[in-house]
């Protein structure tokens, strides 16, 4: 195996991608990748707990988006994930290599724009990576996100040794990201987490989920549909004016990928059958969120040139409502009458338990 700037060529992953999951952001991609390993349910989880939520706010503030419901920390074990941070280098490579060591694989926080297999020119953004191996002065990563860019580039999922310095360039301190970018994080499992102080690197540790500590919810989260849609608009319609890019496109483009993968792997369920009505709500639903960020886009970038697209806002943000509104009642009704698997993994140890410890290798 060759390198190049301290990256070997890529490695197939322990958890092999499929289609759909492709389609998930850094964070819930690297997430689903983690607990698949133990947790045969967690693709059925993930689709399950994906539902948009948002704290209303004035237009000079950025919305707080949360992107599942409840449940995503969780470990058949009894343990659950939470945010650990160190600002020395050593000391957070250190821990990162402990939970490697004790399970197998460790969750963590790198910079987007210094990723040596991410496309040039990526602004710095905490993108979700996992480490699965430690030895001879390298680390095995995997980064299970795909994606395309709005200015083309393309960025591929990655698995594959890098150097010891190319970790101590890509594990950075997170006092470079943005406030909303630190939120996003600590709302990445569907409620608020207690995260490390700024200026330290992050990673993820297993606690034992009985004394998992969290935040109280504070201030009040919407989930209707049509009452997200109002405030969205709200923001929407201002979104030209603004200088830089808003950061509810981000936010947006997320909950549509989310969303993708949802209607998906409902639709694609082996031994699912349901009646026509249905089947194409969902794929409505699916339609409308696969459409969202080119239409919003479009509308940003046409006001910024003086040509608002109110109309085109509301039809598209509406429909989108009204879709969603539908598709959940079939899920709903689907599952009383076919429960899907639990948001939360059953226990397959006793939370005082110690987990075992695995040694994973690779060539």
């Amino acid at each position: 195996m060759t390198e190049r700037s301290g990256v070997a060529q890529p490695s197939p992953a322990t958890h092999a991608t499929s289609a759909h999951e492709a389609a998930l952001s850094c964070y819930t991609s690297a997430l689903l990748a983690y607990l698949t390993e133990e947790d045969p349910s967690a693709p059925d989880r993930v689709a399950r707990s994906t539902r948009l939520a948002l704290q209303p706010s004035p237009t000079s503030e950025p919305l707080v988006f949360r992107h599942h419901a409840a449940g995503l920390d969780r470990l058949p074990d009894g343990t659950a994930l939470r945010p650990a941070g160190a600002e020395p280098l050593a000391e957070a490579l250190a821990g990162l290599a402990e939970e490697v060591a004790m399970y197998g694989r460790a969750l963590f926080a790198a910079d987007a724009a210094r990723l040596p297999w991410a496309p040039p020119g990526q602004e710095p953004a905490p993108h979700f990576l996992v480490a699965t191996a430690r030895g001879n002065g390298r680390w095995y990563l995997h980064d299970h996100f795909t994606g395309l860019f709005p200015n083309g580039q393309e960025q591929r999922s990655f698995s594959g040794w890098v150097t010891d310095a190319s970790m101590a360039a890509l594990f950075t301190t997170d006092d470079h990201y943005s406030p909303v970018q630190r939120r996003r994080t600590a709302e990445v499992f569907g409620r608020t987490l207690a995260t490390p102080p700024k200026g330290t690197r992050h990673w993820f540790t297993r606690v034992n989920a009985d004394s998992a500590s969290r935040l109280p919810d504070e201030g009040t989260w919407c989930t209707d549909p049509e009452h997200i849609a109002g405030h969205l608009l709200e923001h929407l319609r201002t979104a030209g004016t603004n200088p830089g890019e808003p950061t509810l496109l981000e936010d947006l483009w997320a909950a549509s990928r989310h969303h993708q993968y949802k209607y998906r792997h409902s639709l694609d369920a082996p031994g699912r059958s349901r009646p026509q009505e249905h089947e194409e709500a969902l794929r409505q639903a699916l339609t409308r969120w696969s459409g969202l960020p080119r239409t919003l886009r479009f509308a940003i970038n046409s006001a910024r040139r003086g040509r608002p697209r109110d109309s085109l806002l509301d039809t598209a943000v509406h429909d989108l409502a009204r879709a969603e509104n539908l598709a959940r009642s079939v899920l709903l009704q689907e599952d009383k009458e076919h429960p899907w698997p639990a948001t939360e993994p059953s226990m397959t140890a006793s939370s005082g338990r110690q987990p075992p410890i695995r040694t994973v290798r690779h060539s």
